[in-house]
């Protein structure tokens, strides 16, 4: 299978060696290890990599959002990472405006293309090529503030919290944009025993502290915490589920 994703540090970017590599990668690579799966990394724009997973039928796409209208696009392994994505907006601003309309009046935002987070900027009155700048991938926008060619932009709170510094610049959260689960997407093509697979062997991963032990260095413990919540509510369900369950894909951990 082809994996397919973006650049957005420190989930998954290029190395010194060229290689794709982050947090989230190397949980992959445990997984496929585990599995006994071939697979290699395609990195590239958020929109190009979101094209050819719904066009290859062996393929699989990350860190996707799960929303209503992708539901049937593809087959999801999840969830992987949390986001609570606010509007953070440069610290120099004397007065942060009170209301959405306000953002839309006074200041320029930018997000990148393909992304939820442009639909959620219309929504406010961002539109391209007025008060929007859409770029190609993710981390492009830090850049587009450094330049002062944009005051706003969203990011995860979870992982940067109530301000954060950038070569010279201050941001700060200010208003929440969405809650969202980031998935691995599986093309429809792929056989549902395999994609159960490896839903098994990441929850067995969040289980046996694996995820933690990758994601730990890299995000907050409360974004860490909720999903071992949710991988043991789902072990749990199918433990329940089974009155005699029968011997697991992945070997699991003992319940009690």
């Amino acid at each position: 299978m082809t994996f397919y994703t973006e650049h957005s540090p420190p989930g998954q970017f290029l190395n010194e060696h060229g290689d794709v590599d982050g947090a989230t990668v190397r949980l992959i690579q445990l997984l496929q290890y585990r599995l006994d799966e071939s697979i290699s990394f395609r990195l590239l724009p958020w929109a190009r990599a979101f094209e050819l997973a719904q066009k290859e039928r062996n393929s699989v796409l990350f860190e996707t959002v799960r929303t209503p209208e992708r539901e049937h696009l593809f087959q999801w392994v999840g969830p992987i990472k949390m986001f609570d994505m606010r509007l953070y907006v440069m610290a120099t601003e004397e007065e942060l405006p009170g209301d959405t309309e306000s953002f839309a009046r006074r200041l320029r935002a930018c997000g990148y293309r393909g992304a939820t987070q442009i639909a959620y900027f219309n929504t406010l009155g961002f539109e391209e090529g007025r008060n929007l700048t859409v770029t190609l991938k993710a981390g492009d926008c830090l850049a587009m503030v450094r330049h002062g060619r944009a005051e706003v932009i969203a990011l995860n709170y979870l992982r940067y919290g109530d301000v954060i510094e950038h070569e010279g610049v201050q941001l700060q959260a200010s208003v929440p944009l969405y809650h969202s689960h980031l998935y691995l997407a599986f093309s429809l093509e792929i056989a549902a025993s395999r994609v159960q697979r490896w839903q098994q062997a990441l929850d067995q991963s969040v289980q046996d502290g694996s995820m933690r032990s990758i994601f730990a260095p890299h995000y907050p413990a409360r974004m860490i915490d909720e999903l071992e919540k949710q991988a043991q509510t789902r072990l749990l369900a199918e433990f329940d589920a089974q009155s005699e369950p029968s011997e697991p894909l992945i070997r699991q951990p003992s319940i009690h």
